[in-house]
């Protein structure tokens, strides 16, 4: 009896410690990750990763907050009180420009930025200048938000006379379902969700990517003292966590059942189909042909990123490539084109 009760003694004070054990016996590491933005199919690859026992092989336990977007995720990594989350690299660069905060990109979501502006077809809203004159929903910290300055000059309007809705991100498709707006900020691939909930109207996108095509789109971001003091963990989370990625986009139908399981309101037809479209962001020639696989930075675009960016907010402070990103995870690469 005494064994048993010292047995049961020493397991509730490694479980007091943060000493849960995983799958392989070994002590797991507690984790805080958020989304990029709200609970879509573009997120569930974190879910796949929980899912499949990803994390758990690795030794990491996840809880997963939804996100409020890129701005509110950069601040709360940098504040400690995130360890990781995926942000829109772009909004990044502004970020790191305007308040100096200590976070890098340790691997590469999307190859290109999936920023868009979605309209009614209905509306006749054909070309991105009509836009001026016109209502626009989306939320402060979104991506395409901060960025809609500078798409809008690279398309040729006025920002200036567009007028700017806040709106939280659930609440965008059913606003512009309903007309009260005339314009939403998404991703590409929230183009199934947004024509579901208008009732299965055709919906126009306008792609940042047409007017930017070597802007990276969102990457996966750890505050600079975890590289420093726990380069191992932030490999292996990062490492497990596109292992979810690669299998999501390989099985969209199943991945999109797993973010119902954990977000029950969340409809797992339309998160397969962001999926399916998410899967040429993610995989392109270099992480196919060239083999630097998922995840991979990409210097070029490292490098176009900060440029446009610069340029579009004026920013005069330089800006070294080393700022943005580290390899600690997966390599970096100026790839032929």
């Amino acid at each position: 009896m005494k064994r048993i009760a010292l047995a049961v003694v020493l397991l509730a004070t490694l479980v007091s410690a943060g000493g849960a054990q995983s799958g392989t016996g070994q002590a797991t590491t507690q984790i805080d990750y958020a989304t990029s933005f709200g609970n879509f199919g573009r997120d569930s690859y974190v879910y796949a990763a929980i899912e499949r026992g990803f994390f758990r092989e690795a030794g990491f336990d996840v809880k997963v907050t939804p996100g409020p977007g890129s701005l509110d995720n950069i601040r709360l990594v940098a504040a400690g009180r995130l360890d990781y989350a995926p942000v829109d690299i772009g909004a990044l660069v502004v970020a790191k420009a305007q308040e100096s905060l200590p976070v890098k990109v340790v691997a590469v979501v999307h190859q290109n930025t999936l920023s868009a502006i979605f309209t009614l077809e209905e509306s006749n809203i054909t070309q991105p200048r009509q836009l001026e004159g016109k209502s626009f929903a989306d939320s402060p910290a979104s991506t395409v938000r901060v960025l809609f300055p500078i798409y809008a000059k690279k398309a040729g309007f006025d920002p200036s006379r567009v007028t700017i809705r806040d709106a939280a991100p659930p609440a965008l498709p059913a606003l512009l379902a309903a007309k009260q707006v005339d314009a939403i900020g998404q991703f590409t691939v929230g183009k199934p969700l947004v024509s579901r909930a208008a009732g299965g109207k055709a919906i126009r996108a306008f792609r940042y990517s047409s007017v930017m095509p070597n802007m990276l789109g969102i990457g996966i971001i750890a505050s600079e003292e975890k590289l420093r003091t726990r380069p191992g963990e932030v490999r292996a989370f990062t490492r497990a966590l596109l292992r979810g990625l690669a299998w999501s986009i390989d099985n969209p139908g199943a991945a999109g059942a797993n973010l119902n399981k954990h977000v029950p309101l969340a409809d797992a037809v339309v998160a397969a189909q962001e999926l399916r479209i998410m899967r040429q962001f993610v995989r392109n020639r270099q992480t196919r042909q060239r083999g630097y696989g998922i995840g991979y930075i990409d210097l070029n675009k490292v490098a176009s990123t900060i440029s446009i960016v610069r340029s579009g907010f004026r920013i005069t402070r330089p800006m070294p490539l080393t700022d943005l990103y580290s390899t600690v995870a997966v390599p970096a690469q100026k790839p032929k084109r």
